[in-house]
């Protein structure tokens, strides 16, 4: 016999929750919480697997990090995956342990995704969040969310009350427009829709985000889109593909996107990129150099607004080298992050490469502080991660295969 109290089953001695979130009053725009002090659940050793990183650095020079893991592999439910947050103040020689988590779970039995971190203009901090939530609405079940700390300098800085930022999952960092508007891009995840590819602007410098423009990507992976803005005030955007990288154009600041073509289908693996404006006015990118693997992470210039690429560093020939994200410091200083064998033994790495526009003109490292392969994390020096691997052997062999192939050619 059971007994059923509001909220809760009672069988057995268990209790459990029997209704839905809507029963709570809770929907999409219900806002997450995220813990400042995480406890021994979210230490590296209890991780199964981490990936997809993204970092900042502030003024004054410290920097943060965040990367999502668990004990499930990404994007599924289970007591599952959350967002962790690192921080170091001497330049990347050492990192603190989580100061902050977002995880879902708890609430509902959400899904936390991709986080990612931007410094805006007034330069404050903001910790991007993607919550998966099961409710049924006509937007979907994604949403993005905004945390901001204004104390960034701090090593445990104060977070200020979330801000709803679109319906969707959004990987990369908003764009700020000559006019002050932020444009903020979003994928709904929603594969029977050819126009998930969308955009949202703030207008108030984070206070509000409203939904702008969505637009169709042909042969569009998950749409991951980075945008600049050209000297001219047009905007070119940049999408992963399945082939590669697709861009398109926008003279309307975002409100409409045409001329839909490759970028490129001999690199930019179907994975994702790093494209910005850096302060000399030079854009950036940053790819997977090789049309089929995810190796070869290398960092690359353009002087006439993304036409041609003459100028290449290779950060890491590895295999599964992917998903870079990058800040850039003063003097032409960049710090790019990126991950490494997201589910093979001994791997499961967040690294990071400290280089300076002059290493990529070069194509070698000349700056004395410059430094590649940079270990923030690695699961195994923890305790953490997988037993055996199983996940992307195929890939891996792969790689190997071909390394070996264009050693006998020389």
């Amino acid at each position: 016999m059971s007994m059923r109290w509001p909220g809760l089953l009672l069988a057995s001695g268990l209790l459990a929750f029997a209704q839905a979130p809507a029963d709570f009053g809770v929907t999409n725009l219900t806002p997450p919480v995220l813990d400042p002090m995480p406890g021994p659940r979210y230490s590296p050793r209890l991780r199964v697997w981490q990936g997809i990183p993204s970092i900042e650095r502030t003024a004054r020079g410290r920097l943060w990090a965040t990367w999502y893991g668990g004990p499930i592999i990404e994007g599924q439910r289970g007591e599952g995956n959350y967002a962790v947050l690192v921080t170091s103040d001497d330049a990347g020689r050492t990192w603190s342990p989580p100061v902050a988590v977002y995880d879902a779970t708890p609430f509902f039995g959400g899904i936390t995704l991709d986080p990612h971190l931007w410094i805006d203009p007034a330069g404050r901090l903001w910790w991007f969040v993607n919550r998966v939530l099961p409710v049924k609405d006509p937007n979907g079940p994604y949403s993005v969310w905004g945390f901001r700390a204004d104390d960034p300098d701090s090593p445990a800085p104060k977070w200020q009350a979330p801000v709803f930022a679109g319906y969707g999952s959004a990987l990369n960092k908003p764009t700020v427009l000559a006019n002050g508007d932020w444009l903020r891009p979003v994928d709904t995840f929603d594969k029977a829709d050819p126009l998930r590819t969308r955009f949202w602007l703030s207008r108030d410098q984070g206070k509000t985000f409203t939904f702008l423009s969505k637009t169709s990507v042909k042969d569009g992976s998950f749409s991951e889109q980075m945008v600049v803005e050209r000297r001219d005030g047009s905007l070119l955007a940049f999408s992963r593909a399945t082939y590669g990288i697709a861009q398109w154009e926008s003279f309307d600041r975002g409100a409409t996107w045409q001329n839909d073509r490759p970028l490129t289908t001999e690199r930019g693996v179907n994975a994702r990129f790093h494209f910005r404006r850096l302060k000399s006015g030079a854009l950036l990118l940053i790819l997977n150099d090789d049309p089929k693997v995810r190796t070869r992470m290398t960092a690359m210039l353009s002087d006439d607004e993304g036409r041609t690429w003459p100028h290449r560093l290779l950060l890491d020939d590895r295999a599964l080298v992917t998903y870079p994200d990058a800040t850039e410091g003063p003097a032409g200083t960049l710090t790019i992050i990126y991950d490494r064998g997201r589910y093979v033994k001994g791997e499961q790495e967040i690294l990071f490469a400290r280089i300076t526009d002059a290493d990529i003109r070069t194509g070698k490292l000349i700056d004395p502080a410059s430094r590649l392969r940079q270990v923030i994390n690695r699961l195994a020096d923890h305790g953490g991660g997988v037993r055996e691997t199983n996940e992307m052997r195929k890939a891996r062999d792969a790689h190997e295969k071909r390394l070996a192939e264009a050693a006998a050619r020389k």
